[in-house]
């Protein structure tokens, strides 16, 4: 039958293959965008891995709307995936579209954001220990009011490095100043109404932890027109290593290198493993965190 089927060139039906083994070697992948690098680089990190495998990565953008990372997921759903990879929208708290991949037995492997509840693997960067650094940093430059723009309100993620950021001051014995810390969206208009309004303060700061460096850069645009005195007096740091950093006459002082592409083989390995378990029952959800490190740039 072998030397018959090569005689007639026969390809095998891989939907019907698929069906009988119940697999379609498809994994999904849900970012909010593809344009940040941070999830380029995790995606390029998830594809790399299930290439591997023999594996084929469905990708698709939720631009932080719920109601659009809902049909992604019945997409994936009627597409079949063997699981999903998720940086979950910044607002979600409901966790019930992702509940229900779990349900019908799709493993689901967080990535950067923390989810709502504690049923789903997650793998991050050490969060805390990052917001530590990178205000450890700026404490070490001889700066004791430090601003910090946080993450949306309810994204775990920024609570984390909200933490790490009062473990430093606490570390070095400054008193925290909630006036400096400001919760702020991913918009530039956000964040310039955020330091518009500390700048304006009686003792205004001298420095800036950002959530991510997209608003550290959105800060120094910020500075560079209405206070350009302050552009190269008040050093910003930031999550966010960019390779665009290299190019920019005016950019952070340091950054927090996240290693996004580690993260997504983190995350693609997790998903395989749970893949291979299939259902074996209830099981603890794993969480991993990577280190990071405190990138200086001159």
């Amino acid at each position: 039958m072998k030397a018959l089927a090569r005689e007639l060139n026969y390809i095998p039906n891989e939907a019907a293959r698929h069906f009988k083994l119940n697999r379609t070697s498809t994994l999904g992948l849900i970012v909010p965008d593809i344009l940040d690098q941070y999830y380029a680089f995790a995606a390029n990190g998830v594809e790399a891995a299930a290439e591997e495998k023999g594996y084929h990565v469905m990708l698709a953008q939720s631009r932080e709307d719920e109601q659009k990372e809902e049909r992604i997921i019945d997409l994936m759903i009627r597409n079949r995936v063997d699981g999903v990879v998720a940086a979950i929208s910044k607002t979600r708290t409901d966790m019930a579209p992702y509940q229900k991949l779990l349900s019908i037995g799709i493993p689901v492997v967080c990535i950067g954001r923390e989810p709502a509840t504690p049923e789903f693997d997650f793998v991050s960067s050490d969060n805390m220990e990052g917001g530590r650094l990178a205000t450890d940093f700026l404490i070490r430059q001889g700066h004791r009011h430090i601003a910090h723009l946080r993450g949306p309100e309810g994204m775990r993620t920024g609570n984390a490095r909200y933490e790490g950021y009062k473990l430093a001051l606490q570390q070095h014995g400054i008193p925290l100043r909630e006036e400096l810390v400001e919760v702020v969206d991913f918009s530039r208009e956000h964040t310039e109404a955020a330091l518009a309004r500390m700048l304006a303060l009686e003792v205004p700061p001298t420095a800036v932890f950002a959530f991510k460096n997209y608003m550290a850069l959105d800060g120094i645009a910020f500075l560079k027109k209405y206070h350009p005195q302050l552009v190269e007096a008040m050093p910003f740091t930031g999550f966010g290593n960019l390779p665009i950093l290299d190019y920019l006459d005016h950019k952070p002082a340091a950054s927090i290198e996240e290693s996004s592409h580690e993260m997504g083989l983190e995350a693609a390995r997790q998903l395989f493993s749970r893949i291979r378990e299939g259902e074996g029952g209830e099981q603890s959800a794993r969480s991993i965190q990577l280190p990071c490190k405190l990138v200086v740039h001159v």
